[in-house]
């Protein structure tokens, strides 16, 4: 009789205790098979919005999408022009050691 009834505590069953940790079992519920057909009545009543584009404008002017930024522009602008001059200080051969003084 008592092994038929499961022990709870607050509701569920106690976590397990392993390597000194608690851990929590996880409990899923049966599956239901997904029953779903797709109906044409379904669809038909799901109607794609077919209003015109908004109008866009920055800074009062209209934006024209790509016209207002042609491909050759965008280019020149993203490709870097390679420094020809290191500002970067060289390799020196001798040790940079911090002045510390001992403890006494």
């Amino acid at each position: 009789m008592s092994s038929e009834e499961k022990e709870l505590k607050a509701g569920h069953p106690p976590a397990v205790k392993a390597g000194g940790m608690r851990i929590t079992q996880r409990h899923t519920g049966p599956k239901e098979p997904c029953n779903v057909v797709p109906d044409d009545e379904n669809n038909a009543a799901l109607k794609v919005s077919t209003s015109p584009p908004k109008a866009v404008t920055i800074s009062g002017a209209p934006v024209r999408g790509h016209a207002d930024f042609p491909v050759e522009a965008v280019q020149s602008f993203h490709e870097k022009p390679q420094p020809t001059h290191d500002s970067r200080p060289g390799h020196s051969s001798k040790p940079q050691n911090i002045h510390q003084p001992r403890k006494q």
